[in-house]
């Protein structure tokens, strides 16, 4: 996943969730350093209510159909030099 912002753009990667007291944490990597994302239960709740809006559901249904007519990427050749 990338995170783009005024910022720059940083790759980011989700390692797992673990539970810490009453948060959820989310551990993974930002660029190049470790991150912990601490959610509370209100602010899981928000972003779920604004996951299953319409519009994103029909993309998150629609999302395998897409990349399964995406053309391919073409690979980039090797040199043996």
């Amino acid at each position: 996943m990338i995170i783009k912002s005024m910022a720059g753009e940083f790759d980011i990667s989700i390692e797992g969730f673990e539970m810490e007291g009453r948060h959820l944490v989310m551990v993974g990597r930002m660029g190049v350093w470790d991150a912990r994302t601490y959610i509370t239960g209100a602010e899981l709740l928000t972003v779920l209510g604004k996951l299953f809006k319409p519009s994103v559901l029909v993309g998150l249904i629609t999302l395998p159909f897409h990349r399964a007519t995406a053309e391919p990427k073409p690979q980039a050749e090797e040199s043996n030099d």
